[in-house]
């Protein structure tokens, strides 16, 4: 049986999230066995990595856990409200040098449909698949500031189907820190998705946006000028990995979260280890009420 490959990066409050997004990839593995790649820090918990691993051999599936040192990712810019964890997909090239391409998820994505179309895209030479981003008004000139050739170059790095074959060829990871250690977030405001898209959007393969379904293709009339209408449509209708970006208010955990499919991601919640979810954030205006500060899956 043909193996996927399934990466993502998860620390502290995050790894809850990450045990959601993985058991949407279980139930959805379609004929292929799964290796999940599980990136941490030096300082991850070995609770969470024995729940974890006691869950994803549940569901008949590998887990390795590889551990990021310090030394690795220190100087590379951040932003308060991440952490170094952005980094490590970066590091993925020579931390699976056996391994062709892995599939790289965001803790807040939730897969809605089966992966195999996805996984056996032809990469042909380039770095990696993406799906463009949806950018809000106020970062429209975010590609030009970075000095890419045009608006519908840049991608959001939440789904990133990965040649890690051609990224070991060329070296890529170098030119990544590289490229990071001379910037500062002045320059690169999202750090890694900027950086990634600089180094590496010149070999990109565009995937459809229902491969990442942002709330931005959802929500943003401006989505069909990157994909057209037809494929907005398509994405909104059969998602088939579903992506809750951007503030707090738009995660499927804040209680004010308005995006459809969040659903979702409680009921695959409800299969991991960490069934219960502690809402965070105020509930909108209208529907503000006392009590039942946790909800609980079904």
């Amino acid at each position: 049986m043909a193996t996927l490959h399934v990466s993502c990066a998860a620390e502290g409050g995050y790894v809850p999230h990450s045990a959601a997004m993985l058991h949407s990839v279980l139930t959805h593995r379609d004929a292929y066995s799964v290796h999940v790649h599980y990136l941490h820090g030096p300082a991850f918990s070995s609770l969470h990595r024995s729940k974890l691993f006691d869950m994803v051999a549940g569901l008949g599936a590998e887990i390795t856990f590889h551990c990021i040192p310090e030394t690795q990712v220190r100087g590379l810019p951040v932003l308060p409200q991440f952490t170094e964890a952005m980094w490590y997909r970066i590091f993925l090239p020579q931390l699976l040098p056996d391994v062709d391409r892995v599939l790289y998820l965001d803790a807040d994505t939730i897969v809605v449909d089966g992966l195999s179309s996805l996984w056996e895209i032809p990469l042909d030479g380039a770095y990696l698949a993406a799906v463009t981003n949806v950018f809000q008004p106020n970062h429209f000139g975010r590609p030009a500031r970075l000095g890419l050739p045009g608006p519908n170059v840049y991608f959001n790095s939440g789904v990133l189907l990965m040649n890690l074959e051609e990224m070991r060829a060329d070296d890529c990871t170098n030119a990544l820190v590289s490229f990071a250690l001379q910037h500062s977030t002045k320059t690169i405001e999202w750090p890694d998705q900027d950086t990634l898209n600089v180094v590496l959007g010149s070999r990109r393969v565009p995937l459809h946006p229902r491969w990442n379904c942002m709330n931005s293709v959802l929500t943003f009339p401006h989505a069909a000028s990157a994909f057209g209408r037809v494929a907005v449509r398509q994405a909104r209708r059969m998602p088939g990995i579903r992506h809750f970006e951007g503030p707090a208010e738009n995660k499927p955990w804040h209680r004010a979260c308005p995006h459809d499919l969040r659903e979702l991601y409680f009921q695959h919640r409800a299969q991991t280890p960490w069934p219960h979810v502690d809402l965070v954030g105020d509930e909108p205006r209208p529907l503000r009420r006392r009590g039942a500060r946790r909800y609980v899956s079904a």
